[in-house]
C-alpha cells in the first residue's frame, strides 16, 4: 500500500525563519518520519531540501514590503498555487492550507472541490476580520463578500484546525461544525525541548549587561494587534527601581511606535533588540526574568499569541496584557504560572513585577509551574502525534 499523501500550502518554508515557517518544519519532518510521503507548496525559488519532504517552489516572491508590495505578492502566490495544486493533487490526497496569505484557505478549498480531495484548513489567524478591525467598519463591510467565501470554505472542509477555544468557538459561530473542529495549539522550538543551557543564558545575560537585576521580556512580532501602551505606562512607573527593566527583541509594525513612545518619555528602563536566530533563541527566553505576552482585546478571537509556547518550555513565568477572559488569561490563571492583566491595569501589572524582583523565589516557582504545562500540552513531539491522528483517518487508498 502507497504511502499516504499530505500536502502543506504556505507562503513560507524552510529556510525562512518566520513562524508559520518553523511550525510547518516541524510538522513536515516529523510527519515524513512517520512514514507519509509529504509535499510542500510555498513561495521563492530556494534549492534547499529537507530530508523526506518534496518541496514545491512557486517561484513567485517570498518576502514583501509595504501594502502593495505585500498585495501583490499574495496575489501571485494564491495564482501559483492554485496551478500547482491542480497538477500535483491526486484523489485520496489530503492537502492542507495554513492562513499565509490570508484567503490561501478559501482558494485551496475552491480549487479542491470535487476532486476527492480531503481538505484541511490549519487556521493561524482569522481573516478578513483582522483586517476589518486594522482599518474600520467600513473595510468589514467591504471585506462581506470575502467573509462568506471563507465560511463555505471552512465549513466544507474535511476538518479545520485552529490553536485554542476562544478560535475554535469563533469558526463554530461562523458555521463550521464542531465535530470538524480540532484544538492544536502551536508548540515551541525544538531547541527548547531541553530546558536553556545555564552556559547559554549566563553568556545572553552578560551581553545584556542585566547583572541581577529582574529582566522583564518581548520576544517575538511586534505587531498591530498587540497591545504595548499599559507595558510602556507600567515601565514608567517602574523607572525609579534600578532593578528592573524591560528588553524588547523583535521586529514589526509598532517597532518604530514603541521606540519612539519610550524615548519620548524617557524610559532608560526599556531596551529595543532585534530579533535573534533560532539557534540563538533558548539562551535569550532563558535569560529573562518574566516573559511579556500581550494581545489587543478587539482581536481576542482571531489571533492566539503562539509565543506563549516558547515562554513555557524556557521555565519562565508569563505576563499577559489582553482579554481579561481570554484563552491565556484563563490558562496561566488556572496553572498558575504567569500573571494576566486587562489594558489599561498598568499599576497592577508594575506592582506585580515589583513583587517577583523582590520575590525570586515566587518568580521560579511560577517557572517550573510553566515548564510542568509546557511538557504536558506544549510540546512539538504532542503537536505531531494530534496531527497523525487527525490526518490518518482522511488518507484513502
Amino acid at each position: 500500500m502507497a504511502e499516504p499523501r499530505v500536502f502543506f500550502v504556505n507562503r513560507v518554508y524552510w529556510p525562512s525563519t518566520e513562524a508559520t515557517a518553523q511550525l510547518l518544519t516541524d510538522l513536515a519532518g516529523g510527519l515524513a518520519a512517520r512514514g507519509w510521503a509529504v509535499h510542500v507548496i510555498a513561495a521563492g525559488d530556494e534549492t534547499a531540501a529537507q530530508p523526506g519532504v518534496t518541496i514545491h517552489r512557486t517561484g513567485t516572491p517570498g518576502h514583501h514590503s509595504g501594502l502593495l508590495s505585500r498585495t501583490r505578492s499574495y496575489r501571485r502566490f494564491l495564482a501559483a498555487a492554485r496551478e500547482r495544486l491542480r497538477h500535483l493533487v491526486q484523489p485520496g490526497d489530503i492537502v492542507v492550507a495554513m492562513t499565509d496569505p490570508p484567503m490561501l484557505g478559501t482558494v485551496v478549498a475552491e480549487t479542491m472541490a470535487d476532486r476527492g480531495v480531503a481538505v484541511v484548513q490549519w487556521i493561524q489567524d482569522i481573516y478578513p476580520e483582522i483586517a476589518a478591525v486594522h482599518f474600520g467598519r467600513v473595510t468589514g463591510w467591504l471585506l462581506g463578500g470575502l467573509r462568506r467565501r471563507r465560511d463555505r470554505a471552512w465549513a466544507g472542509s474535511a476538518a479545520c484546525v485552529t490553536l485554542g477555544a476562544d478560535m475554535a468557538q469563533a469558526m463554530t459561530a461562523m458555521g463550521v461544525p464542531a465535530s470538524r473542529v480540532s484544538v492544536v495549539p502551536n508548540w515551541a522550538p525544538r531547541e527548547l525541548d531541553e530546558p536553556p543551557p545555564a552556559t547559554a543564558v549566563a553568556a545572553c545575560r552578560e551581553r545584556w549587561q542585566a547583572g541581577n537585576r529582574f529582566v522583564v521580556a518581548y520576544s517575538g512580532n511586534l505587531g498591530r494587534v498587540h497591545e504595548f501602551a499599559t507595558i510602556l505606562e507600567a515601565a514608567e512607573q517602574l523607572q525609579a527601581d534600578a532593578g528592573i527593566v524591560f528588553r524588547f527583541i523583535g521586529r514589526g509594525a509598532q517597532w518604530a511606535n514603541l521606540l519612539a513612545a519610550g524615548q519620548d518619555r524617557g524610559l532608560t528602563n526599556v531596551e529595543l533588540q532585534p530579533a535573534v536566530p533560532r539557534a540563538e533563541l533558548a539562551g535569550v527566553l532563558g535569560a529573562a526574568d518574566a516573559h511579556l505576552v500581550t494581545l489587543h482585546p478587539a482581536y481576542g478571537r482571531l489571533v492566539y499569541p503562539s509565543k506563549l509556547a516558547g515562554i513555557l518550555a524556557a521555565g519562565r513565568p508569563a505576563v499577559f496584557v489582553g482579554p481579561s477572559e481570554g484563552d491565556i488569561a484563563r490558562l496561566l490563571r488556572a496553572q498558575q504560572c504567569g500573571a494576566a492583566f486587562a489594558p489599561g491595569a498598568a499599576g497592577d501589572l508594575a506592582a506585580t513585577l515589583r513583587q517577583w524582583a523582590a520575590e525570586p523565589a515566587r518568580a521560579r516557582e511560577l517557572g517550573r509551574n510553566a515548564r510542568r504545562l509546557y511538557e504536558e500540552q506544549f510540546t512539538a513531539t504532542g503537536a505531531l502525534a494530534q496531527w497523525d491522528t487527525l490526518l490518518r483517518p482522511l488518507a484513502r487508498p
